[in-house]
């Protein structure tokens, strides 16, 4: 749009054409001096009115200048903002993530420590309750120990129960052959045998404790006693034998006395044959 153009754009049609005219080359235009200045306080009044249609675009392109400058602000404040959190957010998750690996380990360590503990405790319980039946039944069980199998074994002698004790006393020496009562329990086992009168059996568990244990201090009680099996069983040479070793291996045995007084014994009846078959 040419000036010319866009001064006409918007004013009164009379003054539209009278303003044309007076643009138009060769033309002259002759107006009263009531015409003039009405046509000049149009004008003004068309001036004034663009001078404050500007003003206000004017004013209006600042506010949106600032609007838009403000809208700037704020969107770059909240990127910043924004940017912040999500590192913030990314800090937290990482923290969270060490945190449930943390847990994650600790709950495994409980609860191989649990599994460990139930085991244990189990295996604990499982001896308590053997212990009880043990004590109940007045037999031993797989898990007794050695004082425990030697008490069994003492009640049961006492109590007469001498194939009880047999079996207990054997237990205890085969399992803990190097125990301060194994050699106890293997004489035990032989008074056992002659209480039943089995004499045969009596003799081989005597021998057996001088074999294993020569040093106990019931190794020379099992030999007389050995004696005075093998005398039982009219065995009058084997007899002497025995207490031949205790005076040659104890010669400061308790039963040195006992001893000879059964050699003398067994020496005489060696003279009946109905006294003595070998």
């Amino acid at each position: 749009m040419k000036k010319h153009d866009w001064l006409l754009h918007g004013l009164p049609l009379r003054l539209s054409l009278l303003w044309a005219a007076a643009l138009l080359p060769g033309c002259f235009w002759v107006t009263t001096k009531s015409e003039g200045e009405t046509l000049r306080k149009d004008l003004t009044l068309v001036q004034g009115r663009l001078d404050a249609k500007e003003r206000a675009l004017d004013d209006q392109i600042a506010q949106l200048q600032k609007v838009l400058e403000d809208a700037t602000k704020v969107l770059k404040r909240n990127s910043a903002d924004i940017g912040a959190d999500v590192e913030a957010l990314r800090g937290d998750v990482r923290t969270a993530n060490g945190l449930a690996t943390a847990i994650n380990n600790t709950m495994a360590d409980l609860k191989q420590a649990f599994d460990t503990y139930r085991k244990g405790n189990d295996a604990r319980l499982d001896a308590i309750e053997q212990r009880v039946v043990q004590i109940e039944s007045g037999k031993p069980t797989a898990s007794s120990s050695p004082e425990e199998l030697w008490k069994l074994g003492t009640d049961a002698y006492k109590a007469a129960r001498y194939n009880e004790a047999i079996d207990i006393f054997k237990r205890l020496t085969q399992t803990y052959p190097t125990h301060e009562k194994a050699s106890e329990a293997v004489y035990f086992r032989g008074q056992a045998y002659s209480n039943l009168k089995d004499w045969d059996h009596a003799i081989g568990v005597y021998q057996q404790l001088y074999d294993k244990y020569p040093d106990s201090q019931v190794a020379d009680d099992g030999l007389y006693l050995a004696a005075v099996a093998a005398q039982q069983l009219k065995n009058c040479t084997e007899a002497r034998t025995y207490l031949d070793l205790i005076k040659k291996k104890y010669p400061k045995s308790n039963v040195t006395k006992q001893a000879n007084e059964l050699d003398a014994t067994v020496k005489k009846d060696q003279k009946t044959k109905a006294k003595c078959s070998s």
